[in-house]
């Protein structure tokens, strides 16, 4: 944060996409999204949604995306347009649950790696954006890191093989200390 500006933060989303009841539909029922209000505006269709009733959106749907954008033919493991719309959950045990749930009920490609600084299941959302779910773990590495991980294992497992990994890696410190020094930096 920089002394001589307000400390903005991010607030929502807005997404442009073909078809938006389709979108809708995967934002309220896979990921629990509650549409908080809709309408029509400068000739878009709207839907705002929230999973917090502190905030009347995190995510807005706008129709008026250009058909036929297609997949990111550069870079396929993201998103045509959004590189990645990421959700944090608190415990690598929700982490888990959550996995279970989605394969449940989204059926699809997913990826679920170990950055080192946390755990992440990646998927596809209707209109091809990619989608995180991700945990933060205790320990800082310099990104990128990104080692594809089987989530299912037993959490003992996990958080061992994570430390050894972040043992290796560059700048090994806890995420207390490294937040201490950005935060430093980030005050000028």
């Amino acid at each position: 944060m920089r002394p001589d500006m307000p400390n903005i933060q991010l607030s929502h989303l807005g997404i442009c996409v073909e078809n938006i009841a389709r979108m809708e539909e995967f934002y309220t029922k896979v990921l629990g999204f509650t549409v908080t209000d809709r309408g029509s505006t400068l000739g878009l269709d709207l839907v705002f949604m929230s999973r917090d009733p502190r905030h009347h959106h995190e995510i807005v749907l706008s129709s008026g995306r250009p058909p036929g954008l297609g997949r990111n033919t550069i870079t396929p493991v993201f998103g045509p347009v959004i590189n990645q719309i990421s959700f944090s959950l608190g415990t690598l045990s929700e982490l888990q649950q959550m996995y279970r749930y989605l394969q449940a009920v989204h059926p699809g490609e997913y990826l679920c790696a170990n950055h080192g600084v946390s755990w992440s299941i990646y998927f596809d959302d209707p209109e091809g954006n990619k989608i995180e779910i991700f945990v933060d773990t205790v320990w800082y590495i310099t990104q990128p890191v990104l080692e594809p991980m089987d989530l299912m294992r037993p959490e003992a497992e996990i958080l061992a093989e994570t430390q050894a990994l972040c043992a290796k890696g560059q700048n090994f410190q806890s995420i207390a200390a490294w937040r201490e020094k950005i935060g430093m930096v980030m005050a000028g």
